[in-house]
């Protein structure tokens, strides 16, 4: 069996180089990609948008294309649509919806389970279980508001 490959502790990662090869998958947001990059992670926990919430923005999206001349859009192919905009008008789309997203997730909603520390301990401890395995983990906060 082979021996789990190691990174070398002194060194981080490299800030993002705009001029060096990179990549960009779009998402729910864009994820930017490049190797060597310091990364930046965010993860949240499922009920911090309430299921009826995530289907009024899906709804939300789709009249918005409607009104943007995309009478074909659905809750099913919205993404698709979004996607295939000129940019401009793709900039704008995930900007508003954007913005509508983060405010309404800095409110807090859900159980608010990392709080607990205990809770949150299991947060670090898997953030910590491969370091220096798969990654080299640097600075990290397991936020709670």
């Amino acid at each position: 069996m082979e021996s789990p490959r190691t990174y070398n502790d002194s060194m981080l990662g490299e800030p993002f180089d705009p001029s060096a090869e990179f990549s960009i998958q779009e998402r729910c947001k864009p994820h930017w990609s490049q190797a060597g990059a310091i990364v930046f992670i965010t993860f949240r926990l499922a009920d911090s948008i309430p299921a009826v919430v995530i289907d009024r923005w899906d709804r939300e999206r789709v009249d918005w294309l409607h009104r943007a001349g995309h009478p074909e859009a659905t809750t099913l192919n919205w993404k698709s649509i979004a996607h295939s905009l000129e940019q401009k008008l793709k900039d704008t789309f995930q900007r508003q919806f954007r913005q509508t997203h983060e405010r309404f997730l800095d409110d807090c909603h859900g159980a608010c389970v990392l709080k607990r520390p205990e809770i949150a301990r299991i947060v670090a401890d898997a953030l910590h279980h491969f370091d220096g395995i798969r990654y080299r983990l640097g600075d990290f906060v397991v936020m709670v508001k």
